[in-house]
This record gives C-alpha cells, structure tokens and sequence, in this order.
C-alpha cells in the first residue's frame, strides 16, 4: 500500500492511498476549527493533485463539531471539493451524540452535491468506496 501523507496531527489526520484511490481524512476528540480549516486545505490539496474523486471521512472519535467548522465544511471545502471532482464521501459516524447530531445535520448539504453514505466502522466505508459502482439503495441516514 504507499500512502501520501498530507497531514498528521494528533487531531487531524489526512492521506492520499494510491492502492485505494482515496482520500482519507480522520479526526481526533478535540480537533479545533483551525485544525479543521487545515484538514480542508490539505484535503482540497490532495484532490487537485490525484484528481481523486472519493474521500473517506473518519469521525468516529470527534467529541463535537464546532459551528465555525461546520460553517466551514459545508461553505467552503464542500463546493470546492466538488468542483475538484468528489463525487463519493463515505462518513464514519461519531460515537459522541453532540458530535453525531452536528453531522447528521449536515448531511443533507453534503448529499445534494455527491453521493454520501453514512457507516459505523471504516471497513463498512472503505468497502463502499472500493465497489465499481455506486450504490442504488442509500443506506438509513
């Protein structure tokens, strides 16, 4: 497998998988909105560079989503990873509750620009991601 790390801070984690031809993104408890602002520079960076078109985000440790990087996500990175050619976004969930209910709100954003899945674990998200083709049954959000 060869990885391309773009970012690796205790909070914010982001690669380019050749292998895979994803993006992967992870983030830790306490990511702050700068942290995140940095995330979706480095992840908009890796999609200009691989031409990628899927991203695997992992939530699954984040405590809570500040509005201002809710703000940011949905504002900025989420157009512009669009125009850059994201067509498929697999969403590790939060176990947090706080954090789950942010992202369950921005869901809706998200999918009316590409096709978003929600999953409990990174095997469940990276085994959509690799299929051919896209799913034709949106699992529950």
């Amino acid at each position: 497998m060869s990885i391309q790390v773009y970012l690796d801070t205790p909070r914010v984690r982001l690669h380019w998988d050749s292998e895979a031809q994803w993006i992967y993104i992870g983030y830790g408890e306490w990511p702050t909105t700068a942290e995140v602002k940095t995330g979706i520079d480095a992840c908009l960076d890796a999609l200009r560079e691989h031409r990628a078109t899927r991203c695997l985000s992992d939530s699954r440790k984040r405590r809570v989503v500040q509005p201002e990087a809710q703000q940011a996500l949905v504002q900025s990175w989420l157009p512009q990873a669009v125009a850059l050619g994201l067509k498929r976004l697999a969403i590790v969930l939060p176990m947090s509750q706080v954090a789950l209910s942010t992202v369950e709100s921005m869901l809706p954003a998200y999918r009316e620009r590409v096709e978003t899945h929600t999953f409990a674990t990174v095997e469940e998200a990276a085994a959509w991601l690799s299929a051919d083709s896209p799913s034709l049954v949106l699992p529950p959000a």
